[in-house]
């Protein structure tokens, strides 16, 4: 195992004790390789994509003049479009969660 000597202040080094403190670690040299460890997972676990080919590929095959759509809107969109796909009922909020279609409102409706 290759060895890296170091130079620290007195500010990294209490830092470093309250981790080998916190975490339990046998030894300063763990709580660098546990904190350099923490530090790169993100870069270790998914290689970077590089969506450089995609940039610009909407305005393209957008029309002329047409202005951008807010995203919000583009999600109720899609979410719609997902709920006729899959052909699920819509909730409706504020009765409970209970999904009701047209005959049983007019079933209630009568009853009153």
């Amino acid at each position: 195992m290759p060895q890296i000597n170091l130079h620290v202040t007195p500010d990294f080094e209490a830092a470093l004790d309250a981790l080998v403190k916190g975490k339990h670690l046998p030894s300063k040299s763990e709580a660098i390789r546990y904190a350099v460890q923490e530090a790169a997972a993100p870069y270790l676990a998914v290689p970077r994509r590089d969506f450089s080919l995609l940039e610009g590929l909407l305005d393209r095959h957008r029309e002329s003049g047409a202005k951008h759509r807010p995203v919000a809107e583009l999600e109720r969109e899609l979410d719609t479009e997902m709920e006729q796909a899959l052909h699920t009922p819509k909730v409706r909020p504020g009765r409970g969660g209970s999904v009701e279609g047209g005959a049983a409102r007019a079933r209630r409706k009568a009853r009153a």
